[in-house]
């Protein structure tokens, strides 16, 4: 089984400078709800945002904008 494993205490600071093999995880710090983050689906105002602003637009399916952005990689369950 596939997870995510997250880069600690690391963010690109704007999303145009985060590499392309990262995967971007997306958690709702309201409910624990995470689910991927497509940076293609972004709006082209957005392409070369701040993380922090990013994630002050992202609404959860629970309805609260208390999004964190995490960066990292998919790993075999098994890796630590």
């Amino acid at each position: 089984m596939r997870r995510f494993q997250q880069i600690r205490d690391w963010s690109p600071g704007y999303i145009n400078v985060c590499p392309q093999h990262v995967e971007i995880m997306a958690e709702c710090t309201a409910c624990g709800t995470v689910k991927e983050f497509d940076r293609r689906m972004l709006p082209a105002s957005l392409q070369h945002a701040l993380i922090k602003e990013i994630e002050m637009r992202l609404k959860c399916v629970c309805g609260a904008k208390a999004a964190r952005l995490m960066f990292g990689h998919m790993v075999d369950g098994d890796a630590q």
